[in-house]
């Protein structure tokens, strides 16, 4: 078996900086490094080998730089590095970035390819999947375990609420996440390997592409997202307490609700925006509203997903056209097949495992214009623009596409859900479904992180697992959702799903309580769009005091158990 895997080198995101005189971002002197994902690409893949015997080539798209990242890989066991460079290929967004690195698979012809499920500087997840629609491989994304029975693949991928385990078939292409493995220690130092690396251009390739006018999406500004916030000790912790409780009451949704015109109130000849409904209806409900903001007076509103009628109703669209299927290839071709007779002006997926998926397929397919994990949307001069967080979420960029329909995934848990009380009309499609998918959801007491407008997020702090279902009251009686630190996920002490951070979750809830955590970069970064956020920490020093609204210096189970009594006591 030959497996290519695919790196980027990427900067420190934790020292990137924005020039504010030409609001561009300035990478001189900035560190850089392998992306922490695609560590765990090339150690599968090195493991594989190890295993079975099979030939590991890494590749990597990038300046001659990278050069740094391809010695690691063969540090690591790779057999051989190729380093893709062209100055053509600068600029390049993420399609023509896929449809490069696709030309250079082609030459390769691997039966599997491993990446990231995304770097940490973009954050789209969109490359893997655009790679598998060029080359017409299977494909499986943030995949936690790969086994193989000779032609024949079972893998796990690590969902949002669980893990799904089905069947597949060579050539793959996977996108690897964060708990497939733990990468071996690589020292320092060792002998000159850089002639074992082979760098070839777009001639090499066979392709003619340039990155700036050929890529279909446009950054045309950024905007530095502060993550410092203004901390005010309180001593009390009584009064603390009622603080947080006095937010958290300030954070109920209100029964909003958002007019749209009527089928027959539309202008002649008014265009359509689409939102896909998947997982999560309040997400669908999300997106909608806002849509309806942008254009409910101006277009026909349609929701196209799997969910079912009664989960969409008081979402804002005039149609629903519920798709009867479990399959996200069967949903992409829908998509694909009525974009093209349709023509809507844009189209909306939720940013989940299965709608950043969905949306590469469409836009690979389309050779659309893909913006992901969307924070806002905004209409200027008829265009739908982007906001999409970069570099750790430490710069929110601005983006437009040249392409139409515009794309565009969306954070959940970002905008108001708002009630609409227009009638929608619904349509069934029955599709073809995926066989054999085992589906195993994590405990029900661990609710998904964007699901509450309350997050209770764990550290350390306290101090034993043993501790959790402690933890896990307080959040029942709070109705909040509980989260972590990767490194008490790392320790078993909550699932994967509910960690918090660079390498896991971005959340936005009203009210973030952070109770015994440090407040390291790799964390904060994952709470830069949370209301407020309380902090509980023993030392006055900690980090996590310079991202909290409020903090409490003090034991973190003794405030805990404090918390949980003075609930207990109001609700007696």
């Amino acid at each position: 078996m030959k497996i290519l895997v695919f790196v980027k080198q990427i900067p420190d995101i934790s020292k990137v900086k924005r020039d504010p005189a030409t609001n561009r971002i300035v990478r001189e002197g900035v560190p850089l490094q392998i992306n922490s994902f695609d560590k765990k690409a090339i150690e599968e893949a090195v493991r594989i080998k190890e295993r079975s015997g099979a030939e590991v080539i890494a590749a990597s798209m990038g300046p001659p730089s990278a050069t740094e990242v391809l010695i690691t890989c063969l540090k690591f066991g790779a057999d051989s590095s190729y380093l893709i460079s062209d100055r053509r290929l600068g600029g390049s967004d993420t399609l023509i970035t896929s449809m490069a690195l696709s030309a250079f698979a082609k030459k390769i012809k691997p039966d599997l390819i491993l990446c990231g499920k995304y770097s940490l500087d973009g954050e789209t997840s969109q490359v893997p999947p655009e790679i598998a629609v060029f080359l017409q491989y299977n494909f499986k994304s943030s995949v936690s375990r790969i086994d193989f029975n000779e032609n024949r693949v079972t893998v796990t991928q690590d969902m949002e609420t669980g893990f799904l385990t089905s069947g597949t078939s060579l050539p793959l292409v996977v996108s690897v996440s964060e708990k497939i493995n733990k990468a071996r220690f690589i020292r320092p130092g060792g002998p000159d390997l850089s002639g074992k690396i082979t760098t070839v251009d777009m001639d090499f390739l066979g392709i003619s592409l340039n990155g700036i006018q050929d890529s279909p999406t446009v950054v045309y500004g950024t905007e530095n997202v502060e993550s410092r916030r203004n901390n005010v000790f309180i001593d009390d912790p009584d009064e603390f307490i009622s603080k947080i409780l006095a937010e958290k009451g300030n954070s109920t949704p209100v029964e909003e609700t958002v007019e749209i015109n009527g089928i027959e109130d539309l202008p002649e000849n008014a265009g359509e925006a689409w939102i896909i409904a998947l997982d999560n209806p309040r997400t669908v409900k999300e997106i909608s509203s806002r849509v309806a903001e942008l254009s409910g007076r101006k277009r026909k509103l349609k929701i196209i997903g799997n969910l079912e009628a009664d989960e969409i109703k008081g979402c804002s669209a005039h149609e629903y056209i519920k798709l009867d299927t479990n399959s996200i290839s069967s949903i992409a071709g829908y998509l694909v097949e009525n974009i093209l007779t349709e023509k809507p002006e844009f189209v909306i997926f939720p940013s989940t495992v299965n709608g950043r998926d969905i949306a590469s397929f469409v836009a690979a397919k389309l050779k659309l214009g893909l913006t992901a994990d969307c924070v806002d949307l905004k209409m200027e001069d008829g265009k739908l623009i982007q906001y999409k967080p970069a570099f750790g979420g430490g710069v929110l960029a601005k983006i437009y596409s040249k392409t139409q329909p515009a794309l565009a995934t969306v954070r959940p848990g970002i905008f108001k859900a708002k009630n609409c009380r227009n009638k929608i009309e619904v349509t069934e499609v029955k599709l073809k479904n995926e066989p054999d998918m085992q589906f195993e959801g994590i405990p029900e007491t661990f609710l998904p992180l964007n699901d509450r407008q309350v997050v209770l997020g764990i550290g350390k702090g306290i101090i034993s697992k043993e501790n959790v279902p402690r933890a896990l009251e307080l959040a029942d009686l709070l109705d909040a959702s509980i989260g972590g630190t990767r490194p008490i996920v790392d320790l078993g002490w909550l699932p994967r799903q509910q960690q918090i951070g660079l390498t896991g979750a971005s959340i936005s809830p009203a009210v973030y309580i952070a109770l015994g955590i440090s407040g390291h970069d790799n964390h904060v970064v994952g709470i830069r769009y949370a209301g407020k956020v309380f902090a509980v920490n023993k030392d006055r020093n900690a980090p996590i005091f310079l991202y909290s609204d409020y903090g409490y210096v003090g034991d973190s189970m003794d405030f805990l158990e404090r918390f949980i009594q003075t609930l207990g006591k109001s609700n007696n």
